[in-house]
């Protein structure tokens, strides 16, 4: 299968979306769904959405978007789609629009508009994103849907491949139409010829021998010359009989050759010989049924492991709330989920079990590396949006500057140094800009770990009038985004 552009991927996983199977699903049926749609198991996909749940709400707003973008099996359409008239659901409009009010509840919880915890809700919606995109790209083509699951004329039962009702009706062409009494009883029969007639596919011998006759043997050479005296003919003489010796029987002479069978026999898939022209065909494939795999038994340990690690990831992140630690960051408490999956894989490499944690142990340990570098994000309102810090003495020059998400600006223009100082500026996601004055000794280091950095040159830089009087030590950082330090 030859792989299109990037959009023809994107358009083809939405053509090909999951449905949901509320009937093997606990709530609406859209874990059940996507794992069925794409081979794993639906206690993953259901940890999933709980993990992602857990750090930072991503979950719930994921999964109330499926429930709504997704059709339910049986369904021409998705409840969004039933809502603003482009098909009908079994879902009601009432259901529709408290899930709509739900989801846009749920909006407000995840993003830089939310409170969630350390804006660990992005990078959790991310991951369950790449993750979609993952199982896509392992299986771009969806399997047929289970018995039950498809409604009459919605075609397999997925998005995209419905057919108008009657499109191909129950018989389309007309009864016996093909059928075995089309050609008449007997047309092609035996006997179809008279009694011991030639068939029309009798195969002759190639060429006939004519038999020889019988030679004589030397006893019956000498029986002339033998019979010339009467004393020896009288005494081999045969006694005289009155009795009618039987007719002799007709001389039969056994063929030189073995003949063809006069009428071939009708093949195996034609026992009435009613298709004499297609005898010659090979015989059909016999058709065989497969043979029922046994089902497979899930680990427990899969399950068990996965539950300790949701148990003591919420128990982290109840006791960072309760003690307003910032140590207990969505990092470590990724990485506590982390160590018990590793434990958990470390026993099931003994056992030869659970090889389920793999699926889960990726996905974290991508999450607990984006939190670390991104660290503790606070999104209140003194953090986020643009800032600006404009001191105008030396003596009001703070030790650090920091910004969560937003562009944040310290303007150092009016200030004239009396004694050296140090100032960390500092930023998570967006923009950070220094402003000096055009004399100010200024010895710069700038760092930006995903992003751009424009800065002075490195070492001491005097500006204008040299580099004599009190230095400016200047460390911005920024770790998405970018750093800009310039004379204004």
């Amino acid at each position: 299968m030859s792989n299109g552009s990037f959009q023809e991927q994107i358009q083809d996983l939405w053509r090909t979306r999951p449905v949901r199977l509320p009937g093997r699903g606990h709530v609406a049926g859209v874990c059940a769904g996507i794992g069925y749609r794409y081979g794993v198991d639906p206690v993953l996909i259901r940890v999933a959405f709980v993990v992602s749940t857990i750090f930072g709400g991503a979950g719930v707003l994921l999964y109330l978007a499926c429930w709504l973008a997704l059709t339910k099996s049986g369904d021409p359409a998705s409840p969004a789609e039933s809502l603003v008239g482009r098909g009908h659901s079994s879902d009601s409009g009432t259901k529709t629009i408290v899930l709509l009010v739900a989801l846009a509840i749920a909006l407000t919880t995840v993003g830089p508009f939310g409170v969630g915890l350390g804006g660990s809700g992005l990078i959790s919606m991310a991951l369950m994103l790449g993750g979609l995109w993952l199982l896509y790209q392992r299986q771009p083509i969806p399997p047929p849907l289970p018995a039950g699951a498809v409604a009459p004329g919605v075609g397999t039962g997925y998005p995209g491949t419905s057919f108008s009702p009657g499109q191909f009706g129950a018989n389309p062409f007309g009864p016996g139409t093909y059928g075995p009494s089309a050609y008449g009883p007997g047309a092609y029969g035996p006997g179809a010829y008279g009694p011991g007639a030639y068939g029309p596919y009798t195969k002759l011998p190639d060429s006939y021998t004519p038999s020889t006759p019988p030679t004589s043997d030397d006893k019956t050479a000498d029986a002339p010359t033998e019979a010339l005296n009467p004393e020896t003919a009288a005494a081999q003489s045969d006694p005289v009989s009155f009795e009618k010796s039987p007719a002799p029987g007709p001389q039969v002479d056994a063929p030189s050759a073995p003949f063809a069978p006069l009428e071939p026999r009708p093949p195996a898939w034609d026992p009435l010989g009613v298709a004499p022209f297609a005898w010659d065909l090979p015989e059909p494939a016999r058709t065989t049924t497969p043979a029922v795999q046994p089902e497979r038994t899930h680990s427990r340990l899969t399950t068990m492991v996965i539950g300790l690690a949701i148990l003591a990831a919420a128990a982290a992140t109840a006791l960072s709330v309760a003690t307003g630690s910032d140590w207990l960051n969505p990092g470590r408490i990724g990485a506590v989920a982390l160590a018990v999956i590793g434990v958990g894989l470390l026993i099931g490499g003994f056992l030869r079990k659970g090889y389920g944690l793999l699926v889960v142990a990726g996905p974290l340990i991508g999450f607990v590396i984006l939190a670390s570098i991104v660290g503790s994000l606070d999104l209140d309102s003194e953090n986020m949006g643009d800032r600006t810090w404009n001191p105008t003495t030396a003596a009001a020059i703070e030790p650090a500057y920091s910004g969560g998400f937003g562009s944040f600006t310290l303007d150092l223009r009016n200030v004239t140094l009396t004694e050296d100082k140090t100032v960390d500026v500092s930023g998570q996601f967006g923009e950070v800009v220094v402003l000096l004055p055009p004399g100010m000794n200024v010895e710069n280091h700038c760092t930006a770990q995903f992003g751009d950095v424009q800065c002075l040159p490195d070492g001491l830089d005097g500006g204008v009038d040299g580099t004599d009087g009190p230095v400016l030590n200047l460390n911005a950082d920024v770790q998405f985004g970018s750093v800009e330090v310039r004379r204004g």
